[in-house]
């Protein structure tokens, strides 16, 4: 068990260890998590889990319960795929699909690119894989298949992992032990745009749900970036803790999770501050040897999770983590989506539509079962609701041609937000 108390100072940078600031607001705060990770070298068990614990309120950290699951010919990038099985970037040519519960697996070849980091498309659908750093490559999940590669253009030609954040596509390229590029990526083109270069923090990185910014890190270094403007908004240098970062998560709770080539992951609360240089707590407690990888915990290629109806939804808004949404083609905030939820049907086919609408957009951006299969219904939903003028409420009839297809449209979404609309597979968190 690690339990923490010093103070350190790297390049104008004061992270504190002590707890005292935890101490009113956290006292009894136990942080449990399933941590799912791979070993780039030792032949055997390179697909594994652990149980994480973080006492905030004494400040201790400590690992428990390792498990194999399984041991592929080579393992480096993790993710779940939203059927919930495992993807793993095979360290050479191949990819590969882990059955959790068995240890189980099936392999399809990159199209030639050597599959390192692994990322899950919003589409739900295809998985991206690249090495460290290379050309590009789309992996079907439905079925999973054989991958084609494609040629890069633009500032950098090769790229090692990508982050999909608000509306854009990013990048880093660079090699294991980072200093390297960041930029954007048009992936329909695959032309990059380079933003930063030669940075010691572009390897990999994660879209914290916490914050909405992303999070990049190698070396020693942990940056926050805003991806909207671009700008670097905070940076911790953990040099003292002599960690070599790959790759890592968060929890959307205002943890991050990073794994450390040394064997360590390194552990961030920023749950207070939301800033990684001045974290309320940092740790970097021993996990397994050689670790590589840990699997996303929130966002994409996280852990299904099983779907919420229109009601759990309307009565737990801070289970959310979308701070609004896009309903047909007008954006509506959070609080508006609230009263949107707690407007009555009466009769109102657009409302209807509304509540099992915001229920699947919500439920998808949890990671929900088998997500990928309820997004056209949804996408067809958008397209219905965009074709009013004005906001909801749109005071559609259900009885009318419209209202009727939006009623179906409903009800589709709604056998979805119930756990009908697909059967769950095996789970294993």
């Amino acid at each position: 068990m690690h339990h923490r108390h010093a103070h350190w100072l790297r390049q104008g940078l004061a992270v504190a260890f002590a707890l005292a600031s935890l101490a009113d607001t956290a006292a009894a705060q136990i942080l449990r998590k399933t941590i799912t990770y791979t070993r780039f070298f030792g032949g055997v068990d390179n697909v594994k889990q652990a149980l994480f614990t973080y006492d905030a309120g004494n400040g201790t950290t400590a690992f428990s319960n390792h498990v194999a699951i399984t041991t592929t010919p080579g393992a480096d990038g993790v993710l779940f795929a939203p059927d919930g099985d495992l993807i793993v970037g095979g360290q050479g040519p191949n990819v590969f699909k882990v059955v959790i519960a068995t240890g189980a697996f099936t392999s399809a070849t990159a199209g030639g690119v050597e599959s390192f980091h692994v990322m899950l498309d919003l589409t739900g659908t295809t998985v991206w894989t690249s090495s460290l750093p290379g050309l590009l490559a789309e992996i079907p999940l439905d079925p999973f298949g054989n991958g084609v590669a494609h040629r890069i253009l633009g500032d950098n030609t090769v790229v090692t992992h990508l982050a999909f954040a608000n509306g854009q596509v990013f990048y880093t390229s660079s090699a294991p032990s980072g200093l390297g590029d960041f930029g954007t990526i048009d992936l329909t083109t695959f032309r990059t745009t380079r933003i930063f270069a030669n940075v010691q923090w572009a390897h990999g990185m994660t879209v914290d749900c916490y914050t909405g910014h992303i999070m990049a890190y190698a070396n020693s270094q942990l940056a926050q970036i805003d991806p909207g403007s671009h700008s670097i908004v905070s940076l911790l240098d953990v040099a003292p803790l002599n960690l070599q970062l790959d790759q890592g998560t968060s929890d959307g709770l205002g943890h991050l999770f990073i794994a450390s080539n040394t064997g360590h992951m390194l552990f961030v609360d920023i749950t207070n501050t939301q800033t990684v240089g001045n974290p309320d707590f940092v740790d970097a407690p021993f996990l397994d040897t050689f670790i590589d990888d840990i699997a996303p915990d929130c966002g994409l290629g996280s852990p299904p999770t099983t779907a919420h109806t229109q009601g759990f939804w309307k009565n737990h808004p801070r289970n959310w983590l979308l701070d609004g949404m896009t309903l047909g083609c007008t954006f509506y905030t959070k609080a508006q989506c609230l009263a949107l939820f707690k407007t009555p049907v009466r009769g109102d086919a657009s409302v209807n539509l509304a509540h099992q609408l915001m229920a699947t957009r919500l439920n998808i951006a949890n990671s929900g079962w088998n997500w990928p299969q309820i997004l056209p219904v949804a996408n067809r939903a958008d397209a219905m609701i965009c074709q009013f003028e004005g906001a909801l409420p749109l005071r559609v009839r259900s009885s009318s041609p419209t209202g009727a297809q939006m009623v179906d449209l409903a009800a589709q979404l709604d056998r979805y937000n119930n756990g009908l609309f697909a059967a769950n597979p095996r789970r294993n968190r």
